[in-house]
């Protein structure tokens, strides 16, 4: 008989077994039959712990979830939990995979500059080859992808989002599900999904990114039409695409902790937003965590508010809080009935049936062959140079090819910094190239000169400087590590860190060709006025960029371009934060405009600024959208298709089109980006302007083509004065330029 003895047994029999049938009959037939021990073993998530432990804990009932083991230790774990349970419940796994990496698995750049590729056939595919590697890995969960707006740079956990632009990442969104878990067309939380797919589960539901003062797990300071029109966009098509999976955030939202807003997960997402049965693992620790909010009064109390507020699987790293006896004193006292737990279990059920794990539960070891491939490492570096966002240029693509010429400066080009090329949340174990080592044979000369987490060191950075006076050019690399960015590292200060500032004031003045690269996990400002940066030749970011980072870099140093745009707005100085400056879409303010305090955008858009500031007027450094290009470009011919209403969510109810002609002598990559301005009137204030679509394509020197760019109803609807999704009637303005500054085209329809 197979190793899955009783799932084998129970197969000919059991309506839970039969593949052929819908998901939702197959938990229907199994759910009643599990006792209150059973179900509440459905709703633990595991973090960490040998087979051995797992399995002595778990045999009799299975479990619900188990954070990423290795093949021969997943397969331990199946067989004794499928073959010593009553009912053969198989356990899901999960990986990270917020970017790759998962045991072997292809590293590609963080999903900061990944955003900044805007491009969604590339996203698409990087993510279902990250589905792929993970389930190869032994997982059928992404915790992936990471939805939420940091809307402030300080947030340390800045990197791991696509964008703070709710436009932007939504569009990102659909096509990152559809990567993760297969078709998004007619599908929801409850429908199968590819055997060479993966459970999305998104983070983290709702608002985190957005804590007051940039600091991780600070309460969300926004009011429920906020919330609506802006955090929750991205959730939004995250539902409409079928995504199966949410972490609820660590913080409070509406002055309710996530762990236990039934309102916000149960009555906004579930019902309003038609996520049905889409499922949810909490933070870590985070129901327990109710009893530090002091919403709950003991462990057994904290249980009953996160299975009432929605919250499906406890994750637990060490303070268990939904476990069989808590859960049961929570039944016996009145706080919970066992149909309250039965509607959480269905959930993890529903995930469970449809990613094929009673029929697939094992891993095959041999399959790990296959990972990080020279095709998936070719497309890690396609992503890296596609998200590289060039902000200044005098002297790219280098015409002096003679490295031995070329001083290398700074810690984090070297072999020592791969960590902060490679980004967090990676199991490791593949190969990371950063710059020194692409350069490792091109007889380069290097000074460490100094590096974002120690202070300056006077003669590291004198020594970099006497190289740097006798190289016909520079290219230093600034930025942050993951010491300096990442979960749980905020900070008050955007300037880079360490000796890495007084470094580049030391080198501008004196290097003759003098390019920057900023290699970091959110934007950088650059002391006072950043006026050092008059002093730069190029100035190039390219983020996180992954295992094949140092070759994409040393490709773009050689001609190869970077295509990326910023997804977001970089302040001057950390304290135009969250003013006009950043983040990009931000309600108009009508008083700035009547005071005309600043000389208007080409769109209207005005900003305030404050007294004695050094930095100027509150503009940003660099703008959302921007990006410079080795060639040139020029759009033209803007028309607009007729306006066609549709209530259907993803379906286009206008097409813009214009085309587009590279002008320069080069072949180059350009993203036509639309914008829209609301129609005026209908009470509730909108932004601004706000991005609805793009379109980046790739042209040779001379060549033109004509892009088509559907806009959805989605993208159009925001809530009305009485809370109402809607496309607000009036006469709407398009404008299309290659950044959220510049309007090459514009244009008007009505509704």
């Amino acid at each position: 008989m197979s190793i899955l003895l009783w799932a084998g047994v129970v197969a000919a029999t059991a309506p839970w077994m039969d593949p052929r049938l819908p998901v939702e009959q197959r938990v229907n037939a199994l759910l009643p039959k599990l006792n209150l021990e059973e179900l509440s073993a459905q709703l633990v998530a595991i973090e960490g712990g040998s087979p051995a432990s797992i399995i002595q804990k778990y045999r009799n009932t299975s479990f619900g979830s188990l954070s990423g083991e290795t093949i021969d230790g997943h397969n331990e774990i199946q067989k004794a939990v499928i073959n010593g349970s009553r009912w053969g419940i198989p356990g899901a796994f999960f990986h990270e995979s917020l970017h790759g990496g998962c045991g072997g698995g292809t590293v590609f750049p963080m999903p900061l500059t990944l955003g900044s590729t805007f491009n969604n056939t590339l996203l698409e595919e990087v993510y279902s080859t990250i589905a792929r590697d993970t389930r190869i890995g032994g997982a059928n969960i992404a915790f992936s992808p990471v939805i939420n707006l940091f809307t402030d740079p300080r947030y340390g956990r800045f990197q791991e989002g696509l964008s703070p632009d709710p436009s932007l990442t939504s569009l990102y969104t659909v096509s990152v599900v559809k990567g993760l878990q297969g078709s998004v067309v007619g599908v929801n939380s409850s429908s199968y999904i590819p055997q060479d797919k993966v459970a999305s589960l998104a983070k983290h539901f709702v608002g985190y990114g957005g804590g007051a003062g940039g600091l991780n797990a600070a309460r969300l300071e926004a009011g429920e039409r906020e919330i609506r029109d802006v955090y929750l966009r991205p959730w939004r098509t995250f539902a409409e695409a079928g995504g199966k999976g949410a972490m609820p955030s660590h913080q409070t939202v509406l002055d309710v902790p996530m762990h236990a807003n039934s309102y916000m997960t149960n009555t906004v997402f579930r019902n309003q937003l038609k996520w049905g049965n889409g499922w949810t693992i909490s933070d870590c620790n985070d129901i327990n965590v109710l009893m530090q909010f002091r919403v709950a009064r003991n462990i057994s109390e904290a249980a009953a508010l996160g299975i009432k507020g929605g919250v499906d699987q406890d994750l637990q790293c060490g303070r268990d809080t939904y476990t069989y006896e808590n859960i049961k004193a929570a039944v016996d006292s009145g706080l919970l009935t066992i149909d309250d737990v039965r509607e959480n279990v269905r959930r993890v059920l529903t995930m469970k049936f449809s990613t094929g794990l009673f029929e697939n539960p094992m891993s095959d070891p041999n399959a790990t062959k296959s990972l990080d491939s020279p095709k998936d490492r070719a497309l890690a570096r396609q992503a890296s140079r596609e998200g590289s966002v060039l902000l200044k240029n005098g002297v790219l693509p280098l015409k002096n090819s003679d490295w031995s010429k070329t001083a290398v400066i700074g810690w984090l080009a070297s072999s020592n910094a791969s960590s902060s090329w490679e980004g967090a949340y990676t199991s490791g174990g593949v190969p990371v190239v950063t710059l020194m080592d692409a350069l490792k044979n091109d007889n380069v000369k290097y000074s460490v000169g100094a590096t974002p987490d120690s202070p300056a060191n006077d003669k590291d950075i004198k020594d970099a400087v006497e190289l740097v006076k006798s190289s016909e050019q520079t290219i230093l690399v600034v930025g942050d590590s993951l010491k300096t960015c990442g979960e749980w590292i905020d900070r008050s200060n955007l300037d880079l860190p360490g000796g890495q500032l007084e470094l580049l004031e030391a080198v501008a003045p004196v290097a003759k060709n003098l390019i920057v690269v900023v290699i970091s996990g959110r934007p950088a400002t650059f002391g006072m006025e950043n006026a050092v940066l008059s002093n730069v030749s190029s100035l190039l970011w390219i983020g996180r960029p992954g295992e094949e980072g140092g070759n994409a870099l040393k490709e773009i140093l050689l001609g190869a371009e970077p295509s990326g745009r910023l997804q977001a707005s970089w302040p001057k100085y950390v304290g135009h934060v969250h003013s006009g400056a950043q983040p990009f879409q931000q309600p108009l303010v009508g008083k700035w405009v009547s005071n005309q305090r600043s000389k208007p955008e080409l769109d209207g858009r005005v900003y305030d600024n404050y007294v004695s500031d050094p930095f100027g007027e509150a503009r940003p450094l660099f703008y959302f959208g921007f990006g410079l290009s080795y060639s040139t470009f020029k759009m033209s011919s803007l028309s607009l298709s007729p306006f066609a209403a549709s209530d259907k969510f993803l379906e286009p109810v206008l097409t813009v089109t214009f085309d587009i002609a590279n002008t320069g002598s080069v072949g180059g990559s350009t993203v036509g980006q639309v914008y829209v301005i609301d129609p005026a009137g209908g009470v509730v204030v909108r932004p601004w302007k706000r991005l609805v679509g793009f379109k980046k394509v790739w042209l040779s020197a001379g060549q033109s083509t004509t892009v088509h760019v559907p806009i959805t109803f989605f993208e159009l609807a925001m809530s009305d004065v009485d809370m109402n999704y809607k496309i607000q009637s009036g006469t709407w303005t398009v404008r299309v330029g290659d950044s959220s500054v510049t309007d090459a085209l514009t244009a008007t329809f009505d509704v």
